[in-house]
């Protein structure tokens, strides 16, 4: 299939728009990908980076992350260029929720490529999502395992996709039975991750850690404290964005499908951060779940503490 020139990629269910993510990405040469993360330290202007010359020759991929962050003024500037997109270059736009289908950035990525929006099922479907998510990977799972796998897993899209990927590995693409569940999956921290960015917010990294450590016991469930805690953030990243432009609690509750005391929590934290801080946190929990994932050779736990360390000393 062709590259058009441009993409948005956005949603809730963030595990399906890391997966276009790194699908795209592995269609260009490493060396013609520049990547810009929007509120943190490797934000630049995306038009310019669009329109710069290229030269190495071939096509280039200008990749967006962390776009739900994007101001109003930024997002019209991207609209404007896609009237006349630079050839050779396709950019995309890759974010968590928040973009409305009306507005003018989304129909210009319409009218020159492709808009896919990737939301996440409503609390009381997690089991047909995780149903689904075998699907895509070949395997049949039974409504029953599905619903122990969320009983077991919470309801946190990136948990369930982990533990999905490890179930389908642990039967060699063959069904698992809710016995294998119940070995496998590790039931969910008990610690809530608003509790980690409190610490955060003080600036106290010694309570970060120990919060988010406290019911690690191996270190295949490091990956799953990261995973949960990079939600976290990204939903504060989003209720900061709604919250700069004039959203309440209600709104924000509304949004993110939050009951009153999770969505009050966001809240706060949002008015609590910086965006830039904000940003800086969802990139290094970026690179620790790549770390702890085999893409470093240091103790996963290890790896997670010193993260933690880095992002509470950004305060």
């Amino acid at each position: 299939m062709d590259l058009k020139p441009a993409y948005l990629i956005t949603g809730s269910d963030w595990p399906k728009v890391d997966a276009a993510m790194t699908r795209l990405r592995s269609r260009f040469p490493e060396e013609s990908v520049e990547q810009i993360a929007v509120g943190g330290e490797s934000d630049a202007d995306v038009v310019a980076a669009c329109n710069a010359l290229d030269l190495l020759g071939g096509p280039r991929l200008v990749l967006v992350r962390n776009a739900e962050q994007l101001e109003p003024e930024r997002r019209q500037a991207i609209a404007d260029y896609l009237s006349d997109p630079a050839p050779g270059t396709c950019l995309a736009i890759f974010g968590a929720a928040g973009f409305d289908a009306g507005e003018p950035l989304v129909k210009a990525v319409e009218a020159a490529g492709d808009v896919r929006f990737f939301d996440a099922p409503d609390r009381k479907r997690a089991a047909e999502w995780v149903v689904r998510r075998f699907s895509e990977l070949g395997i049949r799972c039974p409504q029953p395992v599905a619903r122990r796998v969320v009983e077991l897993a919470g309801e946190d899209m990136g948990d369930l996709a982990l533990e999905v990927e490890k179930l389908a590995t642990f039967g060699r693409d063959s069904a698992p039975d809710e016995d294998d569940v119940t070995r496998l999956v590790p039931a969910a921290v008990d610690v809530k991750p608003w509790e980690i960015t409190d610490a955060w917010g003080r600036g106290d990294a010694p309570a970060m850690i120990a919060l988010a450590v406290a019911d690690i016991e191996r270190p295949d469930e490091v990956s799953r404290v990261v995973s949960v805690l990079a939600g976290h953030v990204r939903k504060v990243c989003r209720a900061a964005a709604m919250v700069e432009s004039g959203a309440g609690q209600d709104e924000v509750a509304r949004a993110l499908r939050l009951k009153p005391y999770p969505a009050r929590k966001l809240v706060d934290q949002a008015q609590r951060f910086g965006r830039g801080e904000l940003g800086a946190a969802v990139i290094r929990l970026a690179e620790v779940d790549i770390a702890v994932k085999g893409g470093s050779r240091l103790d996963p736990r290890f790896e997670l503490e010193l993260a933690l360390s880095e992002i509470a000393q950004g305060r």
